[in-house]
């Protein structure tokens, strides 16, 4: 009776050891990023592990008037969903810009009442400071400011629409998310 009771802990080991080793194991991983509770959940996707860039340029020309001193960005081409490849693919941007009061000026018209920041990429989670207040703007209020005539913006940029905004008057940031398509 003893050895009937011995068989399973071994069997039970190399059960054990195996299922660790198993590459069909799905494995979890830990977040690049820890999640921020003041932000919305960062939805967008992508077929490649975007980088934050330091692009000035790229929100001031989609967005003339924001007038930006200092931007991180992480922009990337949405995940393909068909085999066919997209005839006008989409694209995303999520920004953390340091902008001027006037550009804070221009948007204070605009506030709404949502509690959360817009769901950015992760990484640059640490572009915005804790101690800064913000408020939540109307995407379509903001876009039209920001951009009143996209006509002007060079082909090689893409004009973009602004999906959700938020500004800190306090610490000169805007924080925002945008759609476009190429």
């Amino acid at each position: 009776m003893k050895s009937l009771f011995r068989l399973p802990l071994p069997i039970l080991a190399i059960a054990a050891l195996t299922a660790a080793c198993n590459p069909f194991t799905p494995k979890t991983s830990t977040p690049q990023n820890p999640k921020d509770p003041r932000f919305s959940e960062f939805v967008f996707q992508s077929d490649k592990e975007p980088t934050v860039k330091d692009q000035t340029d790229s929100v001031n020309l989609r967005w003339p008037s924001m007038e930006a001193s200092e931007a991180h960005l992480a922009i990337a081409y949405s995940r393909q969903t068909g085999s066919l490849p997209d005839k006008d693919p989409e694209f995303w941007l999520t920004a953390v810009a340091t902008v001027p009061d006037k550009t804070i000026q221009l948007l204070a018209e605009g506030e709404t009442t949502d509690t959360l920041l817009p769901g950015i990429y992760p990484a640059l989670y640490e572009h915005v400071p804790q101690e800064c207040q913000f408020t939540t703007i109307d995407p379509s209020f903001a876009d039209k400011t920001l951009a009143p005539d996209k006509s002007n913006i060079p082909d090689d940029f893409g004009p973009m629409n602004i999906e959700a905004l938020a500004m800190s008057e306090d610490c000169h940031l805007l924080i925002l998310t945008a759609l476009g398509h190429s």
